[in-house]
């Protein structure tokens, strides 16, 4: 997992990997305020963007999920989240695997989570080893929006 945001980017734009250089490129190119909740083209092959308008839940409300084929960039655009994440390891279990279909696995308890909390320009970068709780509440339950791309393993580097 990686932590930044959008006010560092350009200084540490050289230390991340290719793919995640040129989502967050793109996200820079694009209108996100315009964007409708929903899928979305990006120009890139492998890669593709949800705009998600969740409202955050408790953590303990949120099942601890993890992804196989894709790596997530996170940026919050609106609200305050807190994620918690945490190694995939041989004693996590999978609750429910819906990787062939879904690309995602839901887990049962986590252990040796930690906590992030996101405000807006704030990004987190999720590799398949990393299992995440997303949308939680910082404080209170909220509305929040954010930009997610999903980028391929293939086109990671």
């Amino acid at each position: 997992m990686i932590i930044s945001d959008m006010t560092n980017w350009a200084r540490e734009k050289q230390t991340f990997p290719a793919g995640v250089r040129r989502a967050i490129e793109r996200l820079q190119a694009m209108d996100l305020d315009a964007l409708p909740a929903g899928r979305h083209d990006i120009g890139e092959e492998g890669m593709f963007l949800l705009i998600n308008e969740p409202v955050t839940r408790t953590w303990r409300e949120v099942p601890p999920e993890t992804h196989r084929t894709h790596t997530d960039v996170q940026l919050l655009l609106s609200g305050r989240e807190q994620m918690r994440v945490a190694k995939a390891a041989e004693d996590q279990i999978v609750t429910d695997d819906r990787y062939d279909a879904e690309d995602i696995a839901f887990y049962g308890e986590v252990h040796r989570e930690q906590t992030v909390h996101l405000v807006p320009g704030d990004f987190v970068v999720l590799f398949p080893t990393d299992i995440h709780r997303p949308n939680c509440s910082a404080d209170e339950d909220m509305p929040i929006r954010k930009a997610v791309v999903k980028i391929r393993a293939d086109v990671l580097a």
